[in-house]
């Protein structure tokens, strides 16, 4: 990683965290589940399940890496104008994300209303429609936590560029003292258990979940600083098996940790230090096992429709399917593939008004070669 995180190993830790995201709602809340496998007992595949939460961690530390460099890309020229174009980049961000829910939520109203004939809520079809009060599926939580993050990286972003420069070696006290100060609050928001420090009212309902944003601007503040590639260049220098012994060390910290301190009640409270040491674990180490990183790199691809659609199969699937099979471990891969068939389906569905914008275009510009400004 000595360039960093590239988009690959993203869609690595996206399909990572997808698959940490079902087994997380399969198994961390429900009471009639078995084993998942011979040897795992009941408790331990709900403590495994509680550790998955870390995948919304995952997501959000992937979320605001990527997003340094989205904004990093803007021109630098005049305040208020970098503030403006950076609002316009987060908003396309934000309604790509709402243009996938809503797709999703007009099919599932053609099925509940059209096909059904359920009555209908025109307040409950707002709050889902905003995601703010998501009753239709309840993993829609993170739609307007995630649209929160980015409507505050902008402000942040400015912040460090008015007073610091990328590679200005005297300024790097600005990351440790944020990552210092966001750290602090939220383990004493977590420790004196303060629901007005440890979540922010920015908008309506729950707000701005600090524990979520840390994570964001860890992730953001991680690519500012190009801080795993320092550390990969000093792992390099010493060469051998150390980064992935490292690697071996941190899964199995943070796994141990996490699930140790995880609970349904207090969970995510140090997710800000979890999420990227997991991220760099898994990261070392599928380096060296390809085709698991290309494996995982092609569920990232098809995790936001995922994210978005399982919730209405893990349900109904698992009563199907579990008085059929002895372990469970059936019905966590029957909801995987069965979400992934519906986001192929969708990204095939969305993909087709661009086709037919391709198709026009062909049929009416046959010779190519004949367009001003292209040579013969």
């Amino acid at each position: 990683m000595e360039n960093g995180i590239t988009k690959r190993q993203s869609a690595i830790l996206q399909g990572a965290a997808i698959w940490m995201m079902v087994y997380h709602h399969l198994y961390s809340f429900a009471v009639e589940y078995g084993s998942l496998l011979p040897f795992m007992q009941v408790d331990t595949v709900q403590r495994i399940g509680w550790f998955c939460k870390l995948c919304v961690g995952i997501f959000a530390f992937v979320s605001g890496y990527g997003m340094y460099y989205v904004l990093d890309r803007q021109p630098r020229e005049g305040f208020w104008d970098r503030l403006l174009r950076e609002y316009r980049c987060v908003l396309g961000r934000i309604l790509k994300l709402y243009g996938k829910l809503w797709l999703v939520l007009l099919i599932y109203m053609g099925i509940l209303f059209g096909i059904l004939g359920l009555p209908f809520d025109p307040a409950q079809l707002l709050g889902n429609l905003t995601a703010l009060n998501p009753t239709y599926n309840g993993a829609w939580w993170y739609v307007e936590q995630y649209a929160k993050m980015l409507l505050a990286l902008p402000l942040l972003d400015l912040l460090l560029t008015r007073f610091t420069r990328p590679g200005e070696e005297k300024c790097k006290w600005i990351f440790y003292l944020t990552l210092g100060l966001l750290g602090g609050g939220a383990v004493l928001a977590g420790r004196l258990w303060l629901p007005g420090l440890w979540t922010l009212a920015v908008a309506v309902k729950d707000g701005l979940r600090i524990s979520f944003l840390l994570v964001f601007v860890a992730g953001y503040l991680i690519a500012r600083y190009g801080l795993w590639q320092r550390v990969d260049k000093v792992l390099r220098r010493r060469g051998g098996w150390l980064p992935v012994c490292l690697s071996v060390a941190l899964l199995g910290a943070v796994i141990a940790l996490r699930t140790m301190l995880a609970t349904d009640a207090a969970y995510a409270k140090l997710d800000f230090l979890f999420a990227p040491l997991f991220s760099y674990g898994v990261l070392t180490l599928l380096s060296r096992v390809p085709p698991l990183g290309a494996f995982l790199a092609w569920w990232g691809k098809q995790s936001t429709y995922i994210w978005l659609v399982h919730g209405f199969l893990y349900g109904w699937l698992y009563y199907l399917i579990r008085p059929h099979v002895r372990l469970d471990i059936w019905v966590y891969l029957a909801v995987l593939l069965a979400s992934a068939v519906v986001s192929l389906l969708l990204q095939a569905l969305t993909g087709i008004p661009g086709r037919l914008v391709r198709r026009q275009s062909r049929k009416g510009d046959k010779n190519p070669g004949k367009r001003e400004g292209i040579p013969e």
